[in-house]
């Protein structure tokens, strides 16, 4: 079933029917189908819905990236408003310089997702912004390119930050629409913080951000390979670009979940994620705890931090034989896991 904000745009399917026509981060993999114009590219920053995307028919019109490459014009495009308003004035910088002149630039979401400041944020790219129509509890709002736009450069968006963590000092890049864009997020903090010795070999990760626990065991364990892995595909360029500011060899893969991960791991760190959009889901952390196990190696751990209100204990003793409470703030707690079952 089409998402809200999908629903809504097949409301004014007309409008996309003719032209070359750029659908950016949609919120499910039928969209491009059901739109039906051969002249349609979609744009992904996240791995899931690119992945379902490309099994619905039709790869080679998709594409995942951090940005998308502006030496390509298109007659219009679509953006659905992302969580971060931030990440939503990147991707309008973005794809308003992938675009011809005179071109239709439009958002869509959900009224709860902040979609309602999208017309402000038009205003940067045209000098009259319409609500186009609203269904659904969404909104899409449209305007035209009239003025200036500049180039587009990805690196003008990125910051280094400083962190200061577990008696380390290093750097990381971050971008709009990264997990906790800009700053130390708390539970990683408690994690870093409080983390037990750290085991030799493949490390692995989970939802590594910006990679700031990947680059932290790179650095405390240089011998070790480690591997990072997050669904978006700004994460992953963040994660890449903070392993060469602190000069490390880390992989870093784009996966959905544990799918795309290779191998096994002596241990695996991780502040999971538990939301999708502007959705609380746990999902997806269940399934990583419920799969880990093909991942692990004999004597293989887990060291997580969740936010207290997250009941993942149980879940956790149902599949490790050890299960330790190494931390906890008013917050936040560290499990300790071994011995899988």
């Amino acid at each position: 079933m089409l998402s809200a904000p999908s629903q809504l745009l097949m409301r004014n399917a007309d409008t996309f029917v003719q032209g070359k026509w750029l659908l950016v981060n949609p919120t499910d993999s039928q969209i491009a189908q059901q739109l039906n114009n051969p002249d349609l590219k979609v744009f992904h920053q996240y791995f899931d819905i690119y992945q379902q995307s490309c099994a619905a028919g039709k790869s080679a019109q998709h594409i995942f990236a951090a940005a998308y490459p502006t030496d390509q014009k298109f007659d219009g495009a679509v953006i659905y408003m992302p969580k971060s308003k931030d990440q939503a004035k990147m991707l309008i910088a973005n794809v308003a310089a992938c675009l011809n002149e005179n071109a239709s630039l439009l958002l869509v979401g959900e009224n709860k997702g902040g979609v309602k400041s999208a017309a402000k944020m038009l205003e940067t790219i045209g000098s009259q912004v319409n609500k186009v129509d609203s269904a659904r509890h969404c909104a899409l709002f449209g305007a035209q390119v009239d003025k200036p736009i500049k180039p587009f450069d990805l690196t003008k968006w990125q910051s280094e930050v400083d962190i200061s963590v577990g008696g380390l000092n290093y750097k990381i890049c971050s971008l709009p629409g990264v997990f906790n864009h800009g700053s130390l997020d708390l539970g990683t903090k408690v994690l870093l913080d409080n983390l037990p010795e750290i085991k030799k070999g493949r490390l692995l990760d989970f939802g590594c951000g910006a990679g700031v626990i990947g680059c932290y065991l790179g650095l405390l364990s240089p011998e070790s390979e480690v591997v990072m892995t997050d669904v978006s595909a700004l994460a992953v360029h963040c994660s890449k670009e903070s392993a060469k500011l602190n000069k490390l060899n880390a992989k870093v893969v784009a996966s959905n979940g544990l799918m795309d991960v290779q191998g096994k791991f002596s241990a695996v760190y991780t502040n999971p994620p538990f939301h999708t959009g502007i959705q609380t889901d746990y999902s997806v952390t269940e399934n990583f705890i419920s799969q880990l196990k093909q991942y692990l190696t004999q004597g293989g751990s887990l060291t997580l931090v969740a936010n207290k209100f997250l009941r993942y204990s149980e879940l956790l003793e149902q599949r490790f034989s050890a299960v330790s409470p190494m931390a906890q703030t008013t917050k936040f707690t560290l499990y300790q896991c071994a011995r899988i079952k």
